[in-house]
């Protein structure tokens, strides 16, 4: 039995045809490796001299995986042509010189990168390991034999990934104070976080930044296109051009003229999105169509829905026109889409008097976005004769809002059954080419995000027909990021800790809780949240007292900070309806829960 041992005397070959961003790839790997053992594998150009090797490369792209097929040694016809598979293979002798070799080979490049990062996942190390600071557990070396040789499936969703919305103060300051600015620094661990969890596709934050500017340049666009990731831009921003660019160019002597506004200015409007599509069309894009008002307001809000439609209709041939003109003749090779989000979900639908935009010639080969309520029930989904709609459908799913009908940013807010349920009723509704998720900051939405992606990338896993594959769900990913930290009796613990947490906030999310949304006395409601809440918050002390140092960073920011702050804010609410009530009743213990009220505050 063919095996391979990571560890001391482990080599990567590298190829000088390898591709840079698998490179890139090949060498955070590399720094998993030395993580988990101490030991740095070696870069090798030729077999001499390695008895064990990680050779990795993408067909096309590889005289390596070229010379070991002609050679019968590796058969790629499993992958080959495929959408982002890879081939994981460990074999005898592949080269001169090489004893024993792990063969990673990808259909494409984002499938050798998959490829590359299941190898870490393999030796113990999260996706969240430089995001979270989640440490694995050292092991001098781990042995793979031919029982880890395997071919991935094509995913379950083609785009996969999450915006990074309403991105100030946490993720704005966390960018200004570690790397200037939002730049290519700042987005690096962003793409390095999206590949680990097998996400190829990204909204960029938007409020006051400028993805294809702040790179500086373009150097944001240019390292997710070396690494792979498909870039978009948000249901507002047509023509691969932020929300804030236009308030920058405008001005009456500008040549994009000072109006966001296509019927009065639609030389200048159609010149701003010829100039943006030029700019990015070297790069691996999904363009958004359509037009919103400014800031992300309704289009036209005093005009019927007939005008509001035959305007979009205009913005559509324009922008299809520019896009064959500026990428490809064929405009139907082009990778697009149109985000019925808000008042745009009834300019698609139209009315019974009003036609609206369905079977329209001009979103032919368009993905068509739909949209949850903000709060995570979808609410249309394509009915059988719209399925066959060339271009497919997408989903825009929040986990994080701000906005109507009220806003949830705190902390991460996401209950996993309520994530199975409306997406697996999406995907078998066919919605299935994008899946992009609303996360805010990112920070202390990991958990839910993570499921997410997995859910996209293989449904077949952990979709099915009953909501309790996110039980399993969640024990597989407290033991992959905290089973080298505490002992195996603690990780159900844990696992308790999500659960209540996030059912709590399934019922009644941070902002809209209240001293009056559980009765102090009816059916045992508050009590019983306050039981709950008294209960993550001791779990979660004595986890902190028993975590190791080196881990309690990765803990605090996965664990203790979103469960313990919104037990902390449930128990404050409960004790502030119970403080009420007794101060109505003239009881001398309402002031005992006021002072406690005020500690609960000071935390």
């Amino acid at each position: 039995m063919p095996q391979i041992t990571i560890g001391k005397g482990l080599a990567f070959y590298e190829e000088a045809q390898a591709l840079p961003g698998v490179k890139r790839v090949a060498g955070m790997v590399k720094q998993d490796i030395e993580l988990v053992t101490g030991v740095s594998p070696a870069g090798i150009t030729s077999g001499q001299g390695s008895g064990c090797a990680v050779l990795y490369g993408t067909i096309g792209h590889s005289p390596m995986l070229d010379a070991l097929e002609a050679a019968g040694k590796l058969d790629l016809n499993a992958i080959r042509g495929k959408w982002e598979c890879y081939s994981f293979q460990v074999i005898e002798t592949p080269l001169a010189g090489i004893g024993t070799a792990l063969v990673i080979a990808g259909s494409d490049k984002r499938g050798t990168i998959y490829g590359l990062f299941h190898l870490s996942e393999l030796i113990g190390v999260s996706p969240l390991v430089n995001w979270n600071h989640v440490l694995p557990r050292h092991q001098d070396t781990v042995v793979l034999d031919d029982r880890v040789n395997m071919v991935s499936k094509v995913p379950s969703v083609k785009y996969r990934g999450f915006f990074i919305n309403d991105e100030w103060p946490a993720f704005g300051n966390w960018a200004k104070t570690h790397f200037g600015s939002m730049n290519a620094a700042c987005y690096a661990p962003v793409f390095e976080l999206l590949l680990r969890m097998k996400g190829n596709y990204l909204w960029p934050a938007m409020w006051n930044s400028n993805f294809s500017l702040d790179g500086p340049g373009l150097e944001n666009a240019v390292l997710a296109d070396e690494l792979g990731v498909v870039m978009s831009t948000s249901h507002h921003e047509p023509c691969m051009r932020s929300g804030q660019e236009y308030s920058m160019v405008r001005g009456r002597g500008s040549i994009y003229g000072d109006a966001w506004d296509y019927i009065a200015n639609p030389e200048g409007i159609t010149r701003f999105w010829r100039d943006g599509l030029t700019r990015n069309k070297d790069f691996e894009n999904v363009i958004t169509l359509g037009m919103r008002g400014e800031n992300d307001t309704a289009i036209m809000q005093h005009a019927t829905l007939e005008e509001n439609i035959q305007l979009i209709r205009h913005v559509l041939k324009t922008q299809n026109q520019l896009i064959r003109e500026i990428i490809n003749p064929d405009v139907r090779q082009v990778p697009r889409q149109i985000v019925f989000f808000s008042e745009t979900e009834e300019f698609f639908y139209g009315s019974k008097e009003t036609p609206g935009l369905i079977g329209d010639p001009e979103l032919d080969g368009v993905t068509l976005m739909l949209s949850d309520n903000n709060h995570g029930s979808t609410r249309t989904l394509p009915s059988p004769e719209m399925r066959s709609h060339p271009g497919g459908y997408g989903m825009y799913y929040h986990m994080d809002m701000h906005g109507g009908p009220h806003s949830f940013e705190w902390v991460g807010a996401t209950y996993l059954p309520k994530v199975w349920e409306e997406m697996t009723v999406a995907y078998e509704y066919g919605v299935r080419e994008i899946w992009v998720t609303n996360i805010g900051d990112i920070g202390t939405q990991e958990f839910g995000l993570s499921y997410f992606l997995d859910l996209a990338y293989d449904i077949d896993v952990w979709g099915g027909q009953d909501a309790a594959i996110t039980t399993q769900y969640t024990a597989q990913w407290v033991r992959r990021n905290f089973g080298a930290a505490f002992a195996p009796a603690d990780l159900p613990r844990i696992e308790g800790i999500i659960t209540d947490y996030t059912r709590l906030l399934a019922r009644r999310k941070h902002e809209k809780m209240g001293e009056n949304t559980y009765h102090p006395t009816h059916y045992g409601e508050a009590e019983e949240v306050l039981q709950i809440s008294e209960h993550i918050l001791t779990e979660c002390d004595a986890l902190k007292t028993a975590c190791p140092q080196e881990n309690l960073s990765a803990f605090i920011s996965l664990i203790y900070f979103p469960a313990c702050g919104t037990a902390n804010l449930m128990k404050m609410w409960i004790l502030t309806g119970r403080n009420h009530l007794y101060a109505k009743q003239n009881r001398v213990a309402a002031n005992r829960l006021a002072d406690e009220i005020k500690q609960k505050l000071e935390k």
